[in-house]
C-alpha cells in the first residue's frame, strides 16, 4: 500500500515526483532477493519513470507547434522516446527480479483475442476522432481538429503504438501484477486503476477533472480484469492504441 500512496503523491505534486523515482528505484534495486517488499517497489518504478518524463517533456508539448503530417513529428516521436525508455526499465527489473516478460502478460493472443482486437482497431479510432473532441470540450475548452491531412496518421499511429504498449505494459503488467504477487491480487487489480486514473490529471484541464479521472479508472479497472482473467495484455494493448490515435490530433493538428 505504501508504493499506492507514494505514486498517488507523486502523481498529485509533482515536486515529489524525483524523490519518489529514486525512492521506489534503489529499493527495487537493492533489497534481498525474494523480498515482496522489493516486488511493490520494482512495480511502481515504471509509473514513477512516466510521471518525471511528463514533468520534462509534456510542458514543451503543450506550447510548441509542430507540422500535423510530419511523420518525424516530435509529438510522436518523444512517445517513442518515453516507451524505450520504460519498456526498457521494466525489461531491466523483471530480469533483476528473477521473472519472465512472459508472466506480464507478452504472450501471443487467442483467436478471440485477435479477432476482437481486429474490430477494435477498425471500430474505433474514426469515431472517436469526431465524438472524442465534443466529449472532451467541457474539460479542455473547444477542440478544432485538422483532419484534412491523410498522412498525419502515420505520426498518429507512431504514438498511439507507443503509448498504448508502454502504458499497458507499465500499468497492467508491472505495476499490477508485481503488486498483486507482493500484496494480493485485489490491490493488484485496484490499485493500478486508481494510479491510472490519477496519472491522468494535469495542467490542461480548464472544467474539474474528476469525471475524466473517474472515467480512466473504470477503464483501467475493466482492462486489468480481463489480463487478470486472460493472462495477456493483447487485447488492452490493441485497444489502447485504438483511443490513443486522436491524442496526435488533439496534440499537433489542433485548428485555430
Amino acid at each position: 500500500m505504501g508504493v499506492l500512496v507514494a505514486l498517488l503523491a507523486a502523481a498529485l505534486v509533482p515536486l515529489l515526483r524525483v524523490p519518489v523515482l529514486v525512492a521506489l528505484g534503489s529499493g527495487a534495486w537493492l533489497l534481498s532477493s525474494g523480498s515482496t517488499a522489493r516486488l511493490a517497489l520494482a512495480a511502481g518504478v515504471p509509473i514513477a519513470i512516466i510521471l518525471v518524463w511528463g514533468d520534462l517533456v509534456g510542458s514543451r508539448l503543450l506550447i510548441d507547434d509542430f507540422a500535423c503530417a510530419d511523420p518525424f513529428s516530435p509529438v510522436a516521436w518523444l512517445r517513442v522516446a518515453e516507451a524505450v525508455l520504460v519498456i526498457g526499465a521494466i525489461v531491466l527489473l523483471a530480469r533483476h527480479l528473477g521473472t519472465s516478460m512472459t508472466s506480464l502478460g507478452l504472450r501471443r493472443p487467442n483467436r478471440t483475442e485477435a479477432l476482437l482486437g481486429i474490430a477494435a482497431v477498425l471500430l474505433i479510432p474514426l469515431p472517436s476522432l469526431y465524438i472524442g473532441a465534443i466529449l472532451a470540450e467541457p474539460f479542455f475548452g473547444p477542440i478544432r481538429l485538422d483532419l484534412a491531412q491523410p498522412l498525419a496518421i502515420v505520426p498518429a499511429l507512431t504514438l498511439a503504438i507507443a503509448n498504448g504498449t508502454m502504458e499497458e505494459l507499465a500499468y497492467r503488467g508491472a505495476l499490477m501484477s508485481w503488486l498483486s504477487r507482493a500484496a494480493g491480487p485485489v490491490v493488484g487489480v485496484v490499485g493500478q486503476a486508481l494510479i491510472f486514473g490519477v496519472a491522468h490529471t494535469g495542467p490542461d484541464f480548464i472544467g474539474s477533472p474528476l469525471p475524466v479521472v473517474l472515467t480512466i479508472m473504470a477503464g483501467g479497472l475493466i482492462a486489468g480484469l480481463i489480463v487478470r482473467r486472460t493472462g495477456s495484455l493483447w487485447l488492452p494493448i490493441i485497444v489502447h492504441i485504438a483511443f490513443d490515435v486522436p491524442l496526435y490530433y488533439a496534440a499537433a493538428c489542433r485548428m485555430g
